[in-house]
């Protein structure tokens, strides 16, 4: 029976008195006097406490701050206001104000307010303590009432889940969990006993040795060596993803963590468990995400079940129960996916290229954002699909090259579709695929086993390759720069000093080149072109005099100005395109017009960047706007104090960017 708060107000303030001369009225540390009394309060029993503020009543004022009406099973507070309204709150009397000493502040003002508080309550306790053990029940009744009706909801939610996949289980054992050959070493026999976790049989094995790779002489699974002296306990686990439909518009992800652990090889322990569901639900043209943790423990609980995702002890500590990268049960997403907005975003096919671990819910979204992915896939470029999915690339960008929001091949790739069958081929990444539109725009012949090679070491940066392919075939390149690459990778990771992948030593490279010709060395000589020691070469073309280093980047940037000028050239409109001569003409240009292309000289030499004036066709000697092209494209234009072009100006880059830059626009080779 709930507190009649109509009822309640009749009682609130009673109007009592207060001796004048009563000592708590005088003591400083005692804020709040309560008075307290029991009435029948529409037709329960309750306990009416009256909280005073001590000042208030020693000034005469008896009106009660808080009237707490207290029950067995209830208590509500009104509380009175300055202005003299009042409002009804339900927290307890040790949070009626935001002190942590409230209690120690408050003093009843009779013996008798006490042990009339004690006897109500009918606790192990006196005065405010026995209040505190009545409203802490009350407080964890409530909130396990509270907490029941969420877990009733998430009941029903669950009750829509149904069974895992009958095949699951096999599935696991022959696609997932890695399978191990466990032999007995005997080097006085070629053929030794050994047991076939994948088979469970007893084989004979030849040459084999302890953590390779092989293949089980019986049943053809691959498999890994163990040597039963060597090996130790064997502890493997893996996760799971499977799709499931629950009505016309939701699926659900359930995510399964698998171990295995080899004690011993004919029964090894197996644990297979559902620690993770998310629900993904559309209606119309949006979809959403209502995910769930299994927790473990929690008896009093109606399900294991709680919302949202698990917690960790550190985002940057690895947890593997609440890691959702893994494996995916593709074999009913063509009937699960049917007529859901993910019918066509070839999951399946995605995964099944090379089934790694992956996050199937973040495919899914990503797919809704650049639908173009499912034509990526369908064309079997899945590394370009993978770098779409999971990188985080600024797409649309001048310098990604790539538009997957375009709606045709045109539009995403910046070629026809006669690349096709080259891309296919060579399956590149969004770094690749920039290299490619460079070498066609720069009229070089493309190199498929150049391409490939840069895909599989993860090389995307256009001019490492252009700069060095001035100088040697694409064979000659691979093979010194792997050469240079595997004398670092037999070192470990503090003694590889600027190598750690092998787009560093291509940068190295470049940067010695665009340095030797500088000074004028003589690259057709191999010694010179390719340098024994790539670093210690390096460093000693690098490491000359302040007045050396000047002559040698103002040699640089004339030759560029010799070999670009003819191509950038134009004169339209009044104004004129023009290119540096030496390193002073780009200082000069920052200095005149206050902004920082100063900067840019080092990266116009190691041909990064390229840096080009804009002046009027009378007045050629007068700084007037600054452009920089990268990787073929327009990054910039800026005029005095880093201002943009005036529309003038800007209608002259527009056509000369047209005309010039982009022209000749990219056609295939036959």
């Amino acid at each position: 029976m709930e507190i009649k708060k109509r009822e309640c107000r009749k009682f609130a303030d009673p109007e009592l008195r207060m001796n004048r001369n009563h000592g708590l009225l005088h003591a400083t540390k005692v804020k709040y006097i309560v008075r307290t009394a029991v009435k029948n309060i529409g037709g329960k029993r309750l306990l009416v406490l009256y909280i005073y503020q001590r000042e208030q009543a020693a000034e005469g004022n008896f009106r009660p701050v808080w009237t707490m009406f207290q029950s067995r099973n209830e208590y509500i507070t009104l509380f009175r206001r300055e202005d003299g309204s009042t409002c009804w709150s339900r927290a307890a009397f040790c949070n009626l104000e935001r002190d942590y000493d409230f209690g120690r502040h408050c003093a009843f003002y009779t013996a008798g307010d006490e042990e009339r508080v004690t006897r109500f309550c009918k606790k192990h306790a006196i005065g405010f303590n026995s209040l505190y053990c009545l409203q802490n029940g009350i407080m964890e009744k409530r909130r396990r009432e509270q907490n029941q009706k969420k877990e009733k909801k998430i009941l029903e939610r669950m009750k829509l889940v149904p069974a895992l996949p009958r095949n699951i289980r096999k599935m696991i054992d022959h696609e997932i969990m890695p399978h191990y050959l466990f032999y007995t070493y005997n080097r006085k026999r070629k053929n030794m006993e050994g047991f076939c976790s994948a088979c469970n049989r007893e084989v004979q094995v030849d040459g084999a040795r302890h953590n390779r790779d092989g293949v089980c002489p019986v049943c053809r699974a691959k498999i890994t060596f163990k040597s039963r002296g060597k090996r130790g306990m064997i502890i493997d686990r893996r996760t799971l993803q499977v799709f499931q439909r629950i009505s016309e518009n939701e699926i659900i992800v359930r995510f399964l963590k698998i171990y295995y652990q080899f004690g011993e090889e004919r029964h090894p322990y197996k644990s297979v468990y559902e620690n993770a569901r998310t629900f993904l639900h559309w209606d119309g043209g949006e979809t959403s995400e209502e995910r769930y943790y299994y927790r473990y423990g929690g008896r009093e609980s109606l399900t294991p079940w709680k919302p949202g995702t698990r917690p960790v002890f550190s985002q940057w500590r690895y947890s593997f129960e609440a890691d959702q990268t893994g494996f995916l049960y593709e074999r009913n997403l063509d009937k699960v996916l049917k007529g859901s907005p993910w019918q066509y975003s070839q999951l399946k096919e995605f995964y099944l290229a090379d089934q790694e671990p992956l996050y199937a819910i973040s495919y899914l979204a990503q797919y809704e954002r650049y639908p173009m992915l499912e034509y990526l896939v369908k064309l079997r470029l899945h590394r370009l699909a993978g770098e779409v999915v999971y990188s985080n690339h600024y797409y649309g960008s001048p310098d990604c090259g790539f538009n997957p929001n375009g709606k045709n091949l045109k539009e995403v790739f910046g070629f026809d579709k006669s690349y096709i069958p080259l891309l296919q081929r060579v399956n590149p990444g969004i770094g690749q695929l920039k290299l490619i539109k460079t070498l066609i725009h720069s009229n070089v012949e493309v190199n498929e086993e150049l391409l490939c090679w840069c895909g599989d070491c993860g090389i995307g940066r256009t001019e490492n390759i252009l700069v060095p392919l001035k100088h040697m075939t694409p064979y000659k390149l691979m093979k010194y720069v792997n050469e240079q690459y595997a004398k670092f990778c037999k070192k470990s990771p503090y003694q590889r000093g600027r190598y750690y992948k092998m787009e560093d030593v291509l940068t190295e490279y470049r940067d010695y080149l665009c340095m030797s010709e500088g000074l004028e060395l003589d690259l057709k000589n191999s010694f010179v072109l390719f340098p024994a020691d790539l670093k210690k070469a390096h460093d000693k073309v690098n490491d000359i005099s302040d007045k050396e280093q000047a002559l040698l980047y103002d040699r640089q940037i004339q030759k560029q100005f010799e070999e670009m000028n003819q191509q950038y050239h134009f004169v339209k409109y009044g104004f004129a395109v023009l290119l540096p001569h030496t390193a002073k003409e780009i200082l000069e240009e920052g200095q005149n017009l206050h902004h920082c292309v100063g900067s840019y000289v080092k990266k116009v030499v190691k041909r990064e960047s390229t840096i080009l004036f804009v002046r009027k066709a009378g007045e050629q000697g007068k700084s007037l706007c600054t452009v920089e092209i990268h990787n073929g494209e327009l990054v910039q234009a800026r005029c005095y104090k880093n201002e943009p072009p005036s529309p003038a100006i800007q209608r002259f880059l527009d056509i000369w960017e047209k005309k010039v830059l982009h022209a000749p626009a990219l056609t295939a080779v036959a």
